[in-house]
């Protein structure tokens, strides 16, 4: 506390609510959350699912007294926290289901659907099966059903069929893994199978096994979320698409500061080939770690030859693999992050424009003037004119 008993800016907090002890996924949203946190100076509190029912809220809000809340939606479950839990304080939820987002005045945060179905129809598409296939998740879910249409659509949209394994509601494991067994056995072989998240594919990986479906010879599998205890263990490794978790967790964060109704969707980060995609490529996990070297150090000026040298690597070589995972450049990743670095410190507070530059690791202010203008069509000034800044 200061002198005359209030609390300085730096003591500022928000909650994650919702947060599972051994999520995979929210471990890398709680990162992008730290991530613009940090640039606000804002402390973040992590809130376990079972603290985070509604009946606890008033008590959390009480004890903490946050600026702001980011609340995770789990499953199909309508008991969420509802935003008047809050009053008047702003809540970013994370994963809302779209039917829900109908009418809903407020934050919110997706994954874009169809974006992912995209990827895995273009790395299933890569190895040339003889037929296109998506496995539902194991109970009925609005996410897991939209993941599959998207890709059904998309493969029709190039003249494919797809045969789409449904969930059913009530239904046993074991009946469902005998279906999941009879329904592979029955395809046109080679088969491109995605699953639409990780945990499927190893359901699909145990299915095969005993329909004596070799993978990859026989099915190709890809999975979402790129989990390393399920993609990396029990058989074959699984390749797998990477959503840009942290990312969403960063957008929530920020919806915050801005206090403006909002929605937002991310989609692939990148894809991690494994054995599962008749071992085409390499194991990714180093692109996952230049993409994290590259949000936590792009604006204390990373560059992309000094990030090839990391990893021992041409900066050629290291380009094209990074290309190859991400779908774009080193030198594309870096800027994204400086700018959304630059968006904050203009939108959120008084720091000059030539400042600001430095701040987010350009060399000079026109540089950044340069790529402001060439993207955006006008000049920082006049971007901070039109956006305002929001109060700190």
């Amino acid at each position: 506390a200061t002198s005359d008993g209030s609390q300085p800016a730096a003591s500022a907090r928000i909650l994650y609510l919702g947060v599972q002890k051994e999520g995979f996924v929210q471990k890398m949203k709680f990162a992008g959350i730290r991530r613009y946190a940090e640039t606000r100076r804002w402390e973040v509190v992590a809130v376990p699912k079972p603290q985070s029912v509604p009946a606890r809220i008033p008590a959390l809000l009480e004890k903490y007294r946050p600026i702001g809340c980011v609340a995770e939606f789990f499953g199909g479950d309508r008991s969420f926290l509802v935003p008047d839990l809050f009053g008047s304080l702003p809540v970013a939820y994370l994963d809302m289901p779209e039917d829900l987002r109908h009418g809903f005045a407020g934050r919110a945060v997706s994954v874009d659907e169809e974006a992912v179905a995209r990827t895995a129809l273009r790395e299933l598409s890569a190895v040339r099966p003889a037929s296109l296939a998506v496995v539902e998740f194991r109970k009925p879910l609005a996410w897991s059903a939209k993941r599959a249409a998207a890709f059904r659509s998309l493969a029709a949209a190039e003249g494919r069929t797809c045969n789409i394994f449904a969930a059913y509601a009530g239904e046993t494991v074991p009946a469902r893994a005998a279906r999941l067994t009879q329904w592979l056995s029955a395809l046109p072989r080679p088969c491109g199978v995605f699953a639409v998240n990780d945990e499927i594919a190893r359901h699909v990986c145990a299915a095969c096994r005993t329909a004596c479906l070799h993978i990859p010879k026989d099915v190709s599998l890809i999975g979402v979320d790129n989990n390393p205890k399920r993609c990396e263990t029990d058989g074959p490794a699984l390749s797998s698409i990477q959503i840009d978790f942290e990312r969403m967790g960063y957008l929530a964060a920020r919806m915050l500061a801005e206090r403006s109704e909002n929605r937002a969707a991310v989609g692939p980060l990148m894809v991690a080939r494994r054995k599962s995609t008749s071992g085409r490529g390499r194991h990714e996990h180093r692109m996952l770690e230049a993409m994290e070297m590259i949000r936590r150090e792009a604006c204390d000026g990373l560059t992309a030859a000094a990030l090839a040298a990391r990893f021992d690597c041409s900066r050629r070589l290291f380009n094209m693999r990074f290309r190859e995972a991400t779908g774009h450049s080193v030198l594309d990743e870096i800027l994204h992050v400086r700018l959304e670095r630059a968006f904050t410190l203009l939108s959120q507070t008084d720091m000059s424009i030539g400042a600001v530059a430095d701040f987010c690791g350009f060399r000079s202010y026109w540089a950044l003037d340069f790529l402001f203008r060439t993207r955006f069509g006008m000049s920082m000034g006049k971007w901070r004119k039109l956006n305002g800044r929001i109060g700190r």
